[in-house]
């Protein structure tokens, strides 16, 4: 494609300066790209697509924008075009100095007045809830009996006096039926 020498140096300062480009898959050639006033976005896909097939940008897509990373040789082919002294790196090859750790702080022994209550705790701790009952090997429901602790379901109502009650018939489907008639759900062969 065949564009202005300025607005393809810019596209490539860019490029050169953060390391990525974003494009937005958009058809419209009048739609001008977002960090290069003046400049189409069609000519930033074009300018790329011309890098990409040299190999000196590696492309990305997700949904609706394109991304592209500029590889080794293209930073060296950058470099030299834009005629940069070799001290200068793009930004997402810069190393960013990272702060010092923070020392972790020390433990305090008792919270400060006002600071809120401390969490209510059973009477006996976990050792209600814990503690196994030796001759039937289950879980002690000593903590349900305090009010805190295990949910049961509610009992199942059995099938009333006089009814039709059908196994794996739930109740909530209408589960009393009338007896079937004689010879019905029989099939003869022809």
């Amino acid at each position: 494609m065949l564009m202005p020498l300025e607005r393809l140096r810019s596209i490539l300062e860019l490029l050169f300066r953060e390391g990525v480009l974003v494009g937005e898959r958009d058809g419209c050639p009048r739609r001008t790209h977002p960090q290069l006033p003046g400049v189409a976005n069609v000519e930033v896909r074009r300018a790329m697509a011309s890098l990409r097939s040299r190999g000196l940008v590696r492309q990305t897509a997700a949904w609706r924008h394109l991304y592209w990373y500029l590889t080794d040789a293209g930073v060296a082919h950058l470099r030299q075009y834009l005629r940069l002294p070799p001290d200068v790196v793009p930004r997402s090859l810069q190393r960013v100095p990272r702060p010092a750790a923070p020392r972790p702080e020390p433990r305090r022994a008792a919270a400060p007045a006002g600071a809120g209550t401390p969490r209510a705790r059973p009477v006996a701790g976990d050792r209600l809830y814990r503690r196994k009952d030796e001759a039937q090997g289950h879980v002690e429901a000593a903590a349900v009996t305090a009010g805190q602790g295990l949910c049961q379901p509610p009992p199942q109502p059995g099938p009333a006096a006089g009814t039709n009650q059908c196994p794996g018939v739930h109740s909530w489907m209408g589960g009393t039926r009338a007896p079937l008639p004689v010879g019905f759900g029989t099939r003869t062969s022809p």
